[in-house]
């Protein structure tokens, strides 16, 4: 077998195969690891896995739960309750939004 080259581009690594028929990547694969233009952003991914499901899924299931069921509890202020639980998942939910604006803009 002779030498086999993947992709379409110069920047594909070319590619032979071994003794037993298979192919291996060639020590010079450097330029191919490098990858600079990835984003950086404000907070690390476990922040934002954890303030994305508390922005977009808790606060508005806990705000209707506390709507719902804050009335029948006598709980007092629960429209105050609610639009400040609402208010706060708008509020992860900027920050979110601003931490992936300022990676994308770097």
């Amino acid at each position: 077998m002779g030498k086999n080259t993947t992709g379409r581009g110069k920047h594909m690594a070319e590619v032979t195969p071994d003794e037993q028929g298979l192919f291996t990547m060639p020590d010079d694969t450097a330029e191919i690891k490098a990858v600079p233009d990835v984003p950086k952003y404000l907070m690390p991914s476990n922040v934002y896995d954890v303030l994305k499901w508390v922005g977009l899924i808790l606060c508005p299931a806990l705000a209707t739960f506390v709507s719902t069921v804050g009335p029948e509890w006598g709980i007092e202020n629960v429209n105050a309750i609610v639009t400040t639980i609402n208010a706060t998942g708008l509020f992860i939910g900027m920050c979110i939004g601003a931490s992936h604006v300022s990676a994308m803009g770097r």
